[in-house]
């Protein structure tokens, strides 16, 4: 039930996100296909900092054990500050990769 409410309200916002961006701002319907092309590239990056994120932690940890001899506890890797900061780490690095694709370009006019 709980995942169907998720699923239902967000759908909704969707449609009316979709709705305001069209009407009130005038987007171009056409370019939706692209933004959610942009949109799932923003999060494949987040997913890639993620796993690098929580890889490196984790092998810290493990080095710190092997090389002090003294335990360390591998849950910091279980914290879902990651994921925050990931997500910021992700959206920077794929909007400097987006601004520099865009400097690259041949300016038309």
């Amino acid at each position: 039930m709980e995942a169907t409410f998720m699923a239902a309200l967000a759908g909704l916002t969707s449609i009316g996100a979709y709705y305001v961006g069209a009407r009130a701002l005038g987007l171009p319907s056409a370019r939706l296909g692209a933004a959610v092309g942009k949109m799932l590239e923003s999060i494949g990056m987040v997913l890639i900092f993620l796993t690098v994120n929580l890889t490196a932690s984790v092998l810290i940890v493990l080095v710190a054990r092997g090389l002090t001899g003294t335990f360390f506890s591998a849950y910091a890797a279980d914290d879902a500050v990651w994921l925050g900061l990931s997500l910021i780490q992700g959206l920077a690095f794929q909007a400097w990769r987006g601004s520099a694709a865009e400097s690259s370009e041949p300016r038309r006019g």
